[in-house]
């Protein structure tokens, strides 16, 4: 004869299949590069060469603090021919805020609830979701990468309309400018990967 088990035994085992069946929190997801040492290259196509190479942008992921939500404070340090600078970023609610070192926020990237909010002003700039699209030149991304992205018009007063392009995990990949009827490429990705620090050598 089977014996049956009693109920306080049949808890622990009810309960993990109930777990199981709960729906997960989906990972909030980051328009802005943050695995560190992730470093991108920019280039501006609308520029002639040898111009166009020696005016490019180097952007390095130099630390990111992880919470239980993902990344909550990113580091990037900028590198051109122009010199050097560091940037903070602060994701929030699936939004974006450039901050400095005291937290204290200087400029709003991207609003809370991005793309789900669509239109936002930051300071004299009007900003609006165009649509999702599909980066063309997702070809330099690994396989494993989301080529597809949102499209954000920015309206600022006296300056022509900018289009960029963001995609998860990456950020800006490429940035459109309006110049005479025509919406021309000013800023791309050019390359992605990853770079170490140099080693500092112990005295």
């Amino acid at each position: 004869m089977r014996r049956l088990l009693s109920p306080i035994r049949l808890l622990p085992a009810v309960l993990l299949a109930y777990m199981a069946c709960q729906p997960r929190p989906a990972t909030p997801i980051v328009f802005a590069p943050w695995e560190e040492g992730l470093t991108l290259a920019y280039e501006d196509p609308s520029l002639p060469q040898p111009l166009q190479s020696a005016r490019r942008m180097q952007v390095r992921v130099a630390h990111t603090s992880l919470g239980p939500g993902g990344p909550s404070l990113i580091q990037l340090d900028l590198t051109s021919s122009r010199g050097q600078m560091t940037v903070l970023l602060r994701p929030h609610d699936s939004g974006l805020d450039v901050v400095e070192a005291s937290g204290r926020v200087l400029a709003m990237a991207l609003p809370a609830h991005f793309p789900e909010t669509t239109h936002w002003a930051d300071r004299h700039t009007e900003c609006m979701v165009i649509g999702r699209a599909a980066w063309e030149g997702a070809s330099i991304l690994p396989a494993t990468s989301d080529p597809v992205g949102i499209w954000v018009e920015a309206r600022a007063s006296q300056a022509a309309r900018r289009r960029t392009l963001f995609l998860p995990n990456l950020g800006e990949v490429e940035t459109r400018e309006e110049r005479d009827g025509n919406w021309i490429v000013v800023n791309r990705l050019v390359a992605r990967g990853f770079t170490d620090l140099p080693t500092r050598k112990r005295p």
